[in-house]
C-alpha cells in the first residue's frame, strides 16, 4: 500500500511539473478595425523538450502571417495560427509572434490558445486563458513587446558636473569688481555687485546644462531586440530609441516634473501604449 502510494505522488509531481506551461499574449483589450498588430507569445514550457505545437484559434474576420517562428514551423488556416517544432526550443521560457489583421467589424470577440506535447508517447494537450478583445473604433493599433528588461545598473555620476561647478566661479569678474573705486558703503557695493555676478554666472550655466545635469523623466513603451526606428512612433511627441546592451529601449517625451510624465502617460495609454516612467540625471538612467 505504501508503494501504491508514493508512485500516485510521483504522477501528481509530474503532473505538476507539466501543467505548469503557460501562454500569455501582448494582445489588448481593445482594438481598431482594419489594424495590423504585431502578436507576441511568451510561451513557458518547462521542462519539455520534444515535439511540440503551439496554438490559437481566431474568429472569423481575423487573418495571420508568420512573424518570428523560433524554428518551428507557421501555418494559418481554418482560424487557426499554428506553430510547430520537432525539436521546441532549450529555453524554458521563450516569445514566438505572428501578424494579425483585426476585421473591420466591431464587436467582442473571444481567442482560444492551446499548447500540445508528446509525453512517453502520448500526446498532452494544456489550456491557456481565454483571450477577450473588443474590436471597436477607439481600440488599440499597435502592441507592446514582451522582450525582457535588462536589470536597471547603477548609475555612477562622472565629472561632469564637477566642470559644471566650476564655471560658477568668475575669477575674473570678481577682480574686476574689487578694484571698482567707491566712496561710500564701499564693502556693501562690493558684495552686491559680487553677488550679481554669480547670480548671472549660476543662471547662465544652468540654463547652458539643463538636459545633461538636470533631472528629467521620460516614458518607455518598448523594448527591442532590434532598432525598431523613431518613424513608426512619430506621433507621440519625442522619440528617442536608445541601446542598452543587446536590446532597444523606445523613450517618448522628456518632462522635467513626475507630473508632467505621468500626464504624458496617461495620453500613451489611451493609444495602446501601457508604457511607464523612467528618471534620467546628467543624461544617464538612475533609479
Amino acid at each position: 500500500m505504501r508503494h501504491f502510494y508514493f508512485i500516485i505522488l510521483l504522477l501528481a509531481i509530474s503532473f505538476g511539473l507539466k501543467a505548469q506551461v503557460t501562454m500569455v499574449t501582448n494582445m489588448p483589450p481593445s482594438v481598431a478595425p482594419n489594424a495590423n498588430l504585431n502578436i507576441e507569445v511568451k510561451i513557458n514550457k518547462g521542462t519539455i523538450g520534444n515535439f511540440s505545437k503551439y496554438e490559437i484559434e481566431v474568429p472569423e474576420g481575423f487573418t495571420a502571417t508568420e512573424g518570428e517562428s523560433r524554428t518551428g514551423y507557421f501555418t494559418f488556416e481554418k482560424n487557426r495560427v499554428k506553430i510547430v517544432w520537432v525539436t521546441i526550443p532549450a529555453e524554458a521560457e521563450f516569445i514566438v509572434s505572428f501578424k494579425l489583421k483585426t476585421p473591420s467589424s466591431t464587436g467582442p470577440n473571444i481567442l482560444y490558445q492551446k499548447f500540445f506535447y508528446i509525453e512517453n508517447g502520448t500526446k498532452k494537450e494544456v489550456a491557456g486563458q481565454q483571450i477577450d478583445v473588443k474590436v471597436e473604433a477607439t481600440g488599440a493599433t499597435k502592441t507592446l513587446s514582451y522582450l525582457p528588461e535588462v536589470p536597471e545598473v547603477p548609475v555612477v555620476v562622472t565629472n561632469t558636473v564637477v566642470a559644471v561647478t566650476n564655471t560658477y566661479v568668475p575669477v575674473t569678474v570678481i577682480n574686476s569688481v574689487q578694484a571698482i573705486p567707491t566712496k561710500t558703503s564701499s564693502a556693501i557695493t562690493t558684495s552686491s555687485i559680487a553677488a550679481s555676478a554669480n547670480t548671472i554666472a549660476i543662471t547662465s550655466s544652468n540654463t547652458l546644462t539643463a538636459t545633461q545635469a538636470g533631472l528629467s523623466y521620460l516614458v518607455q513603451i518598448g523594448t527591442f531586440g532590434a532598432d525598431p526606428g523613431k518613424s513608426k512612433y512619430s506621433d507621440l511627441g519625442k522619440v528617442t530609441v536608445e541601446k542598452d546592451g543587446t536590446v532597444y529601449k523606445v523613450l517618448i517625451g522628456e518632462y522635467p516634473t513626475k507630473e508632467e510624465a505621468l500626464k504624458k502617460r496617461e495620453e500613451l495609454v489611451t493609444k495602446g501604449y501601457n508604457g511607464f516612467l523612467v528618471k534620467y540625471q546628467n543624461g544617464q538612467r538612475v533609479k
